[in-house]
């Protein structure tokens, strides 16, 4: 499995750079969290704010490079919190662990679901709901990739322990 997570987070990494290099130009006065406004923009004027301030295959570009990066954080944090939760034999962590795992699918789920949503929004076919949708999509997320970064970050230290039956 290590060989995997290492594949999986080298992956990862390029597409990172590549959305960062390729997507650069999101990044202004009026969009400081560059494709993330887009993300955020969850009323019409705050959409318009946010694409006059782009050029639209440039974010387009960035949309799709995303679908990239999809599949490879998804797997990385799902073989990741499968590697710590495989160290306990049972217990909470165990238990949080194979819920976290699928989580990250649900949260690929939902990256998916926003692109679709922000590609539909910049080509003018969006509405206030669907604005909305889109918002409520990128929060629900990043909730789960933040309670998946923070079981693995708490989980530092069993990563690097020996397997020990649970309660020795």
């Amino acid at each position: 499995m290590k060989k995997q997570i290492a594949i999986t987070a080298v992956s990862c990494l390029v597409v990172i750079v590549l959305m960062r290099l390729q997507g650069a130009g999101l990044t202004g006065p009026n969009t400081p969290r560059g494709i993330l406004d887009l993300e955020f923009a969850n009323s019409p004027a705050r959409l318009t704010t946010v694409l006059a301030a782009w050029e639209q295959a440039t974010v387009t570009c960035n949309i799709w490079i995303d679908f990239l990066f999809i599949p490879t954080y998804v797997l990385l944090l799902s073989l990741s919190v499968a590697a710590v939760a495989a160290k306990r034999n049972k217990g909470l962590l165990r238990s949080a662990g194979t819920l976290l795992q699928r989580a990250a699918f649900v949260a690929g789920i939902l990256d998916i679901s926003e692109n679709l949503l922000m590609l539909q929004s910049i080509a003018g076919n969006y509405t206030p709901d669907s604005l909305w949708l889109t918002y409520y999509c990128a929060i629900i997320k990043f909730g789960i990739v933040f309670c998946i970064l923070f079981y693995l970050l708490i989980s530092i230290p069993i990563i690097f322990k020996k397997n020990k039956p649970d309660g020795a």
